[in-house]
């Protein structure tokens, strides 16, 4: 009988052992689902904001310069890519 009993409470300890590690794996899978969702559920509204945002604050750009104005390359706010990029198309009507 006693070998029996070994057995039995041996089955009855390893279903505990198997049915606690089952339910620990079933919550933590369910914990990051939902905090995948909460994750994508803050994207999309950040989209949403940024949508709206460049509803209300549309990108202003300004005109450009015309290529034979003159520069003053002291000045702290100059855009130096317009300077170039003006300069190669003055240099590209020159050159045709």
């Amino acid at each position: 009988m006693s070998t029996v009993n070994v057995l039995r409470y041996s089955a009855l300890g390893l279903g505990l052992f198997f049915g606690f590690r089952n339910d620990m794996i079933l919550k933590c899978n369910a914990k990051k689902k939902e905090e995948q969702a909460q994750y994508e559920e803050k994207l999309k509204l950040v989209e949403e904001a940024k949508k709206e945002y460049a509803k209300l604050h549309p990108v202003v750009t300004p005109k450009d310069v015309p290529a034979n104005a003159s520069f003053n390359l002291e000045d702290p706010n100059i855009d130096f890519e317009r300077v170039i990029l003006n300069a190669v198309e003055s240099l590209k009507e020159a050159s045709t």
